[in-house]
């Protein structure tokens, strides 16, 4: 179903369950009596329709279906005419919330019992509450000047069942006694077993995450997609950046466990869509696309198509990917990389440049590492607009920044030749300086 849908069901639910409390607690008025029991009559049968929708799209295992969703049915009776005085159609209305939970389980991949042991496990709580109970109320109200009302037996249940004991109320009679004895050692088995599977569930939510079996509710996060022995290193700075301290992280790799401590991570191949829907890439602001092997060109067939999946899921977001041969240039081009990073000839071409040009290799590293607050970064061009490069350089210069470069298209200009140059519409504009926020 819809998620839209999905929340609606979630809202109706618990507006039900709402009536429910406000008939049991207020005196109703009986001039609002009728609108209100429209209103229950029009929430059920939107969850039967739920109902029904959910088991017709569930082709060939309609019978697993009812027989894990029974619950919703048995929470959609109206409380209409004589319905309305039965006691078993109030407690029908709250195992709807059960029913509930466990679609909101299986909506979000939570790991408390994605089946439906939970379910069942506080359905036998409740009858064991509700059970004792009614037991109670029926043998000590009589003799019991304790026992008034039905919700003193359950109050006494639920004190009982959880061994607290108030003394507040208590059993006279030899059958309430024992009554109460056999509601305490099942109190002690029932609600034990109960915390412990919510202990256990929380305790696999944390081993789902380390291990990447989860699924990320992450938006305008970092992907980084791919792990080689670069990986860490670029996680490093970006994590020392003031630019991305604030931004959210998240890895992607085929590795049994997080390679890095504290970080989000999500097992499996980066270039299979499931995967990438588990990381939530098409609500991802940014990627970075590692090569498997950055000794071995022929990883940059997979990092193409790894990077070639990601944009297919977001079409939006920045795409930096890593190239291990000029020569492979070419198949990043249908994934629409924003920038390929060519490691091997970068530090091929600064090593030649360093054997005349002695400090080189300080400047770029200067460019690249933020230091003292001052760093490369894109500005908008809209103010600069129609200017020459050289009005621009220097109404720049007049707010402590240096203008490197424009980007226009895929094509970047350093300091152009001719003096006519102007700023255009769309043009990415490059300086160095301090960021300001």
């Amino acid at each position: 179903m819809p998620k839209w849908w999905d929340r609606f069901v979630v809202v109706a639910t618990f507006g039900a369950v709402f009536l429910l409390v406000y008939w049991e607690v207020f005196d109703v008025d009986p001039a609002v009596d009728p609108y209100l029991t429209a209103l229950d009559l029009t929430l059920c049968g939107l969850f039967i329709v739920d109902f029904f929708v959910r088991l017709s799209r569930s082709e060939g295992f309609r019978w697993r279906f009812v027989r894990r969703n029974w619950p919703d049915l048995l929470g959609a009776i109206p409380f209409y005419g004589p319905l309305r005085a039965l006691r078993i159609v109030r407690v029908l209305r709250v195992v709807r919330l059960i029913a509930l939970g466990r679609r909101v389980i299986q909506r979000y991949d939570l790991p408390l019992l994605p089946t439906a042991t939970f379910a069942y496990l506080f359905l036998v709580v409740a009858a064991v509450w509700l059970g004792a109970a009614a037991i109670f109320f029926e043998l000590e109200s009589p003799t019991n000047e304790g026992i008034d009302t039905f919700d003193d037996a359950l109050w006494w249940s639920m004190t009982t069942l959880s061994t607290v004991g108030y003394g507040d109320t208590y059993p006279t009679t030899t059958a309430g006694r024992v009554v109460a004895m056999v509601t305490m050692v099942f109190g002690v088995g029932v609600l034990g077993t109960l915390a412990a599977t919510i202990a256990a569930g929380f305790v696999e939510m944390r081993e789902r995450g380390i291990l990447g079996l989860g699924k990320s509710r992450m938006k305008n996060h970092l992907l980084i997609l791919g792990w080689n022995d670069r990986s860490d290193r670029a996680l490093r700075e970006l994590k020392r950046d003031p630019r991305h301290q604030a931004r959210a992280l998240l890895i992607v790799a085929e590795r049994e466990r997080s390679p890095v401590e504290n970080v989000d991570f999500v097992r499996g191949e980066p270039g299979r869509a499931e995967v990438l829907e588990r990381a939530g890439a098409a609500k991802a602001s940014a990627a970075l696309v590692f090569a498997r092997d950055p000794q071995d060109p022929r990883s940059d067939h997979e990092t193409a198509l790894t990077a070639l999946a990601f944009r297919r899921l977001n079409p939006e977001a920045i795409l930096v990917a890593e190239l291990v041969s000029p020569s492979n240039r070419e198949h990043f081009q249908a994934a629409d990389c924003d920038t390929l990073v060519d490691g091997a000839s970068l530090v091929a071409d600064l090593l030649v440049r360093s054997v005349s040009e002695v400090g080189v290799d300080r400047v770029i590293d200067r460019f690249v590492r933020p230091g003292d607050g001052r760093a490369l970064f894109q500005i908008d061009s809209t103010k600069l607009r129609g200017r020459s490069w050289k009005d621009a350089a220097i109404a720049l210069l007049d707010q402590g920044l240096t203008l490197v470069a424009v980007g226009r298209g895929r094509q970047m200009i350093l300091s152009p030749d001719d003096v006519s140059f102007r700023i255009a519409e769309g043009d990415d504009l490059f300086v160095f300086g301090r960021e300001r926020s």
